[in-house]
Order: structure tokens, then C-alpha cells, then sequence
């Protein structure tokens, strides 16, 4: 039987295919055709450097399987191997436009003309200048249409993001041409704008992991406002080395000893203010090969681009030495908001080896202000590869502005105080009340006692003299208050009756108090001479008839 490690093994490995092929599938469906033959693209969209004639070939009827007029776009100058004519389509906002299709002009049978080589060239808001396209393998020129009816597809590796494209037409010898042509595509939805990283390092001479589909710029060893290879939508082989036998690019990859803080750091510019939930890391790990994925990362967020303000997201992963497949490396970031994400990766082996980087976010609704100084200790540092861009422009943040809060925060302060005074004011009300009834109870107790000691008073005459030791009467009930110093003291009964025994019987307890409560006595009015002993002691005396009579003590 099997271990059950081996089939956690086996199901991770194909859970890494599936995500594999899920990304290699994102791009494949990003190819509908985006308007030229059904004319949603408009007609005021299609420019041209110049039309042999406006209203017959003008560039309004460049649009592919459709014959209206002339049937084509033709310049008025022939096609030579140094283009000055063009032909412009414009998206209005960022599209993938992942590959082009041409044609000749048929003209119903009537043309002959055709552009066998063209050039692309591209805009896009962040570039703010015109990009010549070129191929993974550095091609500029592009293969067109051999004849007047058939569409030349040209599929584009890497695909262009653009707003504006336009076809030059190219021809090795000079002659003339007309064009019709299709962009194929989808809206990019991603929103990033470009991203900025350290350029790749070479392996050897003649191998480097450069970010060859870049298109922004190069200063020195820093790419800057651009998109490439880490956006392209493919993700590189399993086997990094196929590229190079191939003469192919499909990874980008840093040495660990060229960089003095161990870390890679890429940052991503978004088109507007969003709300993240997670980035997908498309990493190798030949580890037999020094090559593995990240051991951590650090996620930072800013609105404006200029201060990281807050805890970065920390990621550790969990280094595999089994499976040398390369793994979809998703990080959750909890919803965090900003319009400026940066990555820093740290060297897990010697080196790191990245494909593509997606992000799941969607866009923050609301008016945002210009991004506040935050104070120096609350601001995360960024390395000296990546210094802050003083020159950016439509800076935002999600705070409000400065006289704004000045108004609500006058208002709030006079409410807190207000509330405040209110608070005080009870405070001391129920104090000054809490003293009064102190007061008044302290009176009332005093007289409630003085009455209760009334209460309890009884005709001295007859009454025992209660020692104070005699008042510690466990039983309550017999127990008698004690009299007022200024109150006359009665006749000490001890003269009067013999003491109790020493140990009183089990059922009287409390003797004296017992014989007292049970005979009716009742003293006689004072002055009282006190009886003999004897007499108190002498029996009941019965005269000897035949009934006995009772005569007294």
C-alpha cells in the first residue's frame, strides 16, 4: 500500500498542472475580434497619415471583409523599407490586443494592390510617446497578406497593451499598397498601469533572464513604467533551460549574490484605487538547479505612490524539495486598498526565477485628495534600488482635505465639550444629594433609636438588675436593651433570690431569665422591705383535717 504522504504528494502535483494550464488558458481566451468588421470601432476612431483619395480609399474603409467604395485604405505614397505612411485605430482605454489581421484591397475584383510586410507601433497613457513593437525574438517587421483576399492572422508574442495602434506598411522595394485589418483582443480588466523592477541577471555569456517583452525604460540596471514578460498572460516552461535551447523568454530571474539587500522588489501601478484580496506568483523551483521559489514576502500598500504607510502583508513559504514543477504562489492581502502595490521577494537558494504576477482586485468608488506627509517613524522605508517619485503626477490618498477637517473637527470638539459640562454637572448634583440624605438619615436614626429605647422601657420595680455581662443572652428573645446611666436603677435581685445552681438543668437553660418569664410575679410598689431568706425558702403549710386545707407559708 501506498503511504498516505505519497497521494498529498500526487494531488499537489496535479493541483499545480491544473493552475499551470489555467494560466497558460487566460490569454487564449482574450482573441475576439474588437470592431473593425462590425464597426464598433467608429469611423471617427480610423485616422491615416495621408488617403490617395479620401472618400473612395480613405481610412474609414479599412475594416476587413467589408466592400464599400474602393474597399481599402491605400496611402497616397508608395510602401518603401522606410515607412512614414500609417493607419491608427483608436481603443480610447487599454486593451490586450493579442494578435492582427490584414488584407488587400479586392475592390470586387477589381484590386490588385496588397502590403506584403507591415511594422506596429502602439500608445498607451503611461508611456506618453509611440513604442515600435517587437517579438520575443526582437522581429520588427511582420509578415502581411500574398494576395488580395485572404486574411494574414499574426499571432502577437508578447501581446500589446495599447489604447492606439497603428499598421505601417513596409515593403523591401517600393511599390503601392492598401490595407484592411482587424484587432483581436479583449479590454485589459487587470488595471495595472506598468511596474518597475530591477532588469534580470544573466546565467551565462550567452544566456541571460532579461524582461525582453519590456517596454518602458531601461535606466541602468532599472526597468521603469512599463509592462512585459510578468503580464503577458504565459507562463514559461517547466524546464527553464528549454529557452535557451529554443531562443525563447518565458522567465525572468535575479542571482542572489548581486543584490546587497537578498530581497527583489517589484512594484505595480494601478489604474485607480483598489481593493485587493489576493496575488497570484507564477515561480520555478528546480531546486537541483539552484533555482526555488521565494522563502518570504513582503506586500506594501500605498495610495499615492510616495509613502508605504502601515504593517506590510508577510508571506512564508514552505520550501519543497520533492516537486520541481513550477507552482501559482497565491498570497491573500485581506482587502487592503491602495493604488501602488510593491512585492519584496527573498532569495530562498541562489536563485529566483518569475513568470507572471497577477493580482484579484476591484476598483474603490469615491473622491479621493492628494496624499498626506506622513510622519517619518510611520513610514515604511524603501531600499535605495527603488527611491520615491517625487515627479508624480494626480497624487491620491483616502483622507479628506486639510479645511474640511478643520470644520468637522471645530464641530465635534464643541459637542464633546458641551457633553462633557453636562456630565460634570450631574456628577456633582448627585454628590450634593448623595450628602443631604447622609445627613438627614443620621438625624432620623438618632431619634428612631431614642424611640425604640422607649419602646423597650419598662417600670423599674421588680425588675432585674442586667449586669453587662448579663447581656450577652444568647437567646434574643430574653435579651433586655439597656437603660440610660441617668435612668434609677432597680433593686439588685440577687438579694432577693438564691443564685442558680452552677450547671443549670438541660431544659432551663437560661434559669433566670426562664423563672422569671414563667411566674406571673409581679413586684410589689416600692418601698419594699426585703423578706427573710427563710421565708422565701419554707414550703406551703396544710392544716391536718380531713381535707386539706391550705393556711399559707
Amino acid at each position: 500500500m501506498f503511504p498516505t504522504k505519497f497521494f498529498e504528494q500526487l494531488s499537489f502535483a496535479v493541483l499545480l498542472l491544473c493552475l499551470s494550464s489555467t494560466a497558460n488558458n487566460e490569454l487564449s481566451q482574450c482573441s475576439a475580434p474588437l470592431g473593425m468588421e462590425t464597426g464598433a470601432i467608429k469611423d471617427e476612431d480610423i485616422t491615416a497619415s495621408s488617403s490617395f483619395d479620401s472618400g473612395n480609399v480613405g481610412p474609414q474603409h479599412a475594416r476587413v471583409r467589408t466592400e464599400i467604395n474602393g474597399g481599402a485604405w491605400c496611402p497616397q505614397t508608395s510602401a518603401t523599407a522606410e515607412p512614414e505612411e500609417w493607419l491608427q485605430v483608436d481603443l480610447h482605454t487599454v486593451h490586450v490586443i493579442s494578435s492582427v489581421g490584414t488584407q488587400g484591397r479586392f475592390g470586387n475584383g477589381q484590386g490588385v494592390e496588397f502590403t506584403e510586410a507591415y511594422m506596429l507601433e502602439y500608445w498607451r497613457p503611461r508611456l506618453s510617446k509611440w513604442i515600435r513593437y517587437r517579438t520575443v525574438n526582437g522581429d520588427e517587421v511582420l509578415n502581411g497578406n500574398i494576395n488580395t483576399y485572404l486574411e494574414s492572422k499574426t499571432q502577437l508574442e508578447p501581446p500589446i497593451w495599447a489604447t492606439k495602434i497603428r499598421f505601417l506598411p513596409y515593403s523591401y522595394h517600393k511599390r503601392t499598397v492598401c490595407m484592411r485589418v482587424e484587432l483581436y483582443g479583449c479590454r485589459w480588466s487587470d488595471g495595472i498601469v506598468s511596474y518597475s523592477m530591477p532588469q534580470g541577471d544573466k546565467r551565462s555569456p550567452n544566456w541571460e533572464f532579461y524582461d525582453s517583452a519590456y517596454d518602458g525604460y531601461w535606466d541602468g540596471g532599472k526597468l521603469k513604467d512599463g509592462l512585459g514578460l510578468l503580464t503577458d498572460g504565459h507562463t514559461g516552461p517547466d524546464d527553464f533551460k528549454q529557452t535557451f535551447y529554443d531562443n525563447s523568454q518565458g522567465w525572468v530571474g535575479w542571482r542572489n549574490d548581486t543584490r546587497e539587500q537578498r530581497f527583489v522588489e517589484i512594484s505595480f501601478e494601478f489604474d485607480k484605487i483598489r481593493d485587493f484580496t489576493a496575488v497570484h506568483i507564477f515561480a520555478n523551483n528546480q531546486f537541483t538547479k539552484d533555482v526555488e521559489v521565494f522563502a518570504k514576502a513582503d506586500v506594501m500598500f500605498s495610495i499615492g505612490g510616495r509613502r508605504y504607510k502601515g504593517e506590510p502583508i508577510t508571506f512564508d513559504y514552505i520550501e519543497d524539495h520533492i516537486f520541481e514543477s513550477p507552482r501559482n504562489v497565491s498570497i491573500k492581502l485581506h482587502h487592503r486598498i491602495g493604488r501602488f502595490v510593491t512585492l519584496r521577494l527573498y532569495f530562498a537558494s541562489r536563485w529566483i526565477l518569475l513568470s507572471e504576477i497577477t493580482f484579484d482586485s476591484d476598483v474603490v468608488k469615491g473622491n479621493f485628495t492628494e496624499e498626506e506627509e506622513y510622519p517619518q517613524e510611520n513610514v515604511i522605508q524603501m531600499s535605495p534600488s527603488h527611491p520615491p517619485e517625487i515627479n508624480r503626477k494626480q497624487q491620491v490618498t483616502a483622507v479628506d482635505s486639510p479645511n474640511d477637517m478643520g470644520q468637522y473637527l471645530g464641530i465635534v470638539a464643541g459637542l464633546l465639550s458641551v457633553l462633557a459640562l453636562l456630565v460634570i454637572s450631574v456628577v456633582v448634583f448627585i454628590l450634593i444629594q448623595q450628602r443631604r440624605h447622609k445627613h438627614s438619615t443620621g438625624q432620623t436614626q438618632v431619634q428612631n433609636n431614642s424611640e425604640k429605647a422607649a419602646l423597650y422601657c419598662e417600670p423599674n420595680v421588680g425588675r432585674l438588675n442586667i449586669s453587662p455581662s448579663y447581656a450577652d443572652v444568647r437567646d434574643p428573645e430574653y435579651a433586655v436593651p439597656l437603660q440610660s446611666q441617668s435612668r434609677p436603677t432597680a433593686p439588685n435581685l440577687q438579694n432577693i433570690f438564691p443564685k442558680p445552681p452552677p450547671i443549670p438543668p438541660a431544659p432551663e437553660r437560661y434559669y433566670a431569665a426562664t423563672e422569671i418569664c414563667n411566674s406571673r410575679f409581679v413586684p410589689p410598689s416600692p418601698p419594699l422591705s426585703t423578706p427573710p431568706l427563710a421565708r422565701l425558702n419554707r414550703q406551703p403549710r396544710y392544716v391536718s383535717t380531713n381535707v386539706n386545707t391550705y393556711v399559707g407559708p
